[in-house]
């Protein structure tokens, strides 16, 4: 049975090593304020987000993050953040991201609440790596109308995207500096220093969006099929 929160406010949430399961859960026009679920420096430790809607919701001041759950079968519509929102380490399976959302961050390192080593963060790359090993669809953005959206660490093959909006660049591909030659339009010079950190990384590709809630959602477009056309974005 689900458990329906509307019109809530939740402050100040904590869950911190707890391997704790949250499931069967709908919140509807609730606002989050300083929550962070699953804070751990240990994979084997972090808790899991089953099952749970968020419809028309609001996150608000958000200095560390969501933290590094394992999230799975849940839908987000609407989201209002009033900052950047990040996961951080987080996986994911069957979730969908769709309607109106504001600045999101699913960043694939370890936050830096956690006392993140270089051999705590590669616990977590190589929990996650044996994670998607068995994930048919992580993520659907394909409906989302984003004011900001950065995706980092999410197989990009698992990824259900709009193609028009939403692009596949390849390792292989970025590899060939074609991005670095492109003249674009000015408030969009952030393409080639962003496929330059995705190099950086390691990741074998990513999805370039270009947020439709964005003032420079048209010039970030027109990035998008510069990048197509000499060969770094994929032509679907």
């Amino acid at each position: 049975m689900t458990r329906v929160f509307e019109k809530q406010t939740f402050v100040g949430f904590r869950d911190r090593d707890s391997r704790r399961t949250f499931t069967d859960i709908e919140f509807r026009r609730c606002t989050f304020v300083d929550g962070h679920v699953s804070i751990t420096d240990d994979p084997a430790l972090r808790s899991t987000i089953r099952r749970v809607r968020l419809i028309d919701c609001v996150r608000k001041r958000d200095p560390a993050g969501l933290g590094c759950p394992v999230i799975e079968d849940c839908l987000v519509e609407n989201l209002k953040t009033e900052d950047l929102m990040l996961t951080w380490g987080a996986v994911f399976k069957h979730v969908t991201l769709k309607g109106r959302i504001g600045r999101i961050m699913l960043n694939n390192h370890v936050a830096p609440v956690a006392s993140g080593t270089r051999a705590r963060e590669q616990a977590f790359l190589d929990a996650n790596a044996e994670y998607y090993a068995t994930v048919d669809w992580a993520l659907d953005i394909s409906k989302a109308e984003f004011q900001e959206c950065d995706i980092r660490g999410i197989p990009a093959h698992l990824i259900r995207r709009d193609p028009e909006t939403q692009v596949v660049v390849t390792r292989e591909r970025a590899l060939t500096g074609r991005h670095r030659r492109l003249d674009f339009p000015d408030p969009i010079r952030l393409w080639p220093s962003w496929i330059d950190g995705f190099l950086e990384d390691g990741d074998p590709a990513v999805v370039l969006v270009a947020p439709k809630r964005s003032k420079h959602f048209r010039d970030l477009l027109i990035g998008l099929d510069m990048l197509r056309k000499v060969g770094v974005a994929e032509q679907d």
